[in-house]
C-alpha cells in the first residue's frame, strides 16, 4: 500500500487491508487554537503523524483530517475554533458506527491535547454501552511517560522538537514560522495575567480529574505558549530532524502493538464470556 492513512489510500488498498483479517485503525484527534508561535493545528497535526508512525509499525491503518474538536480555556485566541464537547461526542459516535460497519473493530483513539479525555472517553464510555465493544484512548500525555518507564531516553518532554518533526513527516514543514527576531509576542491590549488567577485555576482543577473540573478561559495568551519559532531556515530544519527521529524512537519504545493485544483481550472477554453470563446485557 502507498500510505496507512485510510483516506489518502485507493478504495481497493483498505478492501485488501480488510480481507487479510486486519481491522485496527488509529484514529487521531485534534484541535485547532492558540498555541504560541505554532500553528492553530500544531496539536493535530503532531497527533496524525505518531498516529501513522504506530499504524505503520502495527500494520493498522490511522486517519487524519479531524481537527475540530473541543479546545478549552485557549478561545479567547479568536484563532481558536470551538466545538462542544458534545458535539464532538456525537461526531466520533457517527464516525466510530461508520468505521465499525465498514470492518475497524479495534479502533484506537489519539489525543495530544489536555482536555480531549472529555470528548474521547465520554464517546468511548456510551458507546461500549450501547455496542458491548471496547474502545481505547490514547493521550499522549501518559503515552509519553509510559515511553520513557519502557527506557526511552529524554530530558523532560521535548515538545517543540516533536512538534516540528511532525511537520516534517506530515509534509507540512513551511507552515512553521521563521523569522531571523523570533520571539513570542503577547498582545499589547491584554492585562498581563496574576499568579493569583493560575493559582486558583490549579487548586479548582485540582479537586477532581484535571483540566477540566472547573470552566476557565486563559487571561492572556501567552498562558498556553508554544515557544517562539525558528530564527533560521537551518535551526528550523534541524529541529525537525530531531523531532522526526524522537517520534519514531517514541513509538518504539511506547509499543502500540501492546495496546492493540490487550484490546483484542479486552474485547474477547467480553463477548466470549462475560456476555454469556449475563444475557440481560446483550
Amino acid at each position: 500500500m502507498t500510505t496507512r492513512i485510510l483516506n489518502k489510500m485507493r478504495n481497493s488498498e483498505v478492501e485488501d487491508y480488510l480481507n487479510r483479517g486486519r481491522d485496527v485503525i488509529f484514529i487521531p484527534v485534534g484541535t485547532v487554537e492558540l498555541h504560541g508561535d505554532l500553528p492553530l493545528d500544531c496539536e493535530t497535526i503532531y497527533v496524525e503523524a505518531i498516529a501513522e508512525k504506530m499504524a505503520e509499525a502495527t500494520d493498522s491503518l490511522t486517519l487524519s483530517g479531524l481537527p475540530f474538536f473541543y479546545p478549552g480555556a485557549t478561545r479567547t485566541g479568536r484563532g481558536t475554533v470551538y466545538m462542544s464537547i458534545a458535539e464532538g461526542v456525537a461526531y466520533l459516535k457517527h464516525l466510530s458506527a461508520s468505521l465499525l460497519k465498514q470492518g475497524f473493530r479495534k479502533q484506537i483513539f489519539l489525543s495530544g491535547h489536555g482536555p480531549a479525555y472529555l470528548t474521547i472517553n465520554s464517546f468511548i464510555m456510551d458507546s461500549f454501552h450501547e455496542t458491548m465493544i471496547p474502545f481505547v484512548h490514547i493521550s499522549l500525555i501518559q503515552a509519553f511517560q509510559i515511553a520513557i518507564e519502557n527506557g526511552w531516553k529524554v530530558n523532560g518532554i521535548p515538545f517543540k522538537q516533536l512538534m516540528y518533526g511532525a511537520y516534517k513527516q506530515m509534509n507540512q514543514l513551511d507552515y512553521l514560522y521563521v523569522d531571523p527576531n523570533a520571539e513570542q509576542q503577547e498582545d499589547p491590549t491584554v492585562i498581563p495575567s496574576s499568579k493569583s488567577f493560575n493559582s486558583i485555576v490549579q487548586r479548582l482543577n485540582s479537586l477532581a480529574t484535571s483540566p477540566g473540573n472547573v470552566g476557565y478561559l486563559f487571561e492572556q495568551f501567552s498562558d498556553h505558549g508554544g515557544g517562539e519559532g525558528s530564527r533560521s531556515i537551518a535551526e528550523r530544519d534541524a529541529l525537525a530532524a530531531e523531532g522526526e527521529q524522537l517520534i519514531k524512537d517514541f513509538v518504539h519504545f511506547f509499543n502500540p502493538q501492546q495496546v492493540i493485544d490487550d484490546l483484542a483481550e479486552v474485547d474477547r472477554m467480553t463477548k466470549e464470556h462475560i456476555l454469556p453470563r449475563y444475557p440481560h446485557l446483550s
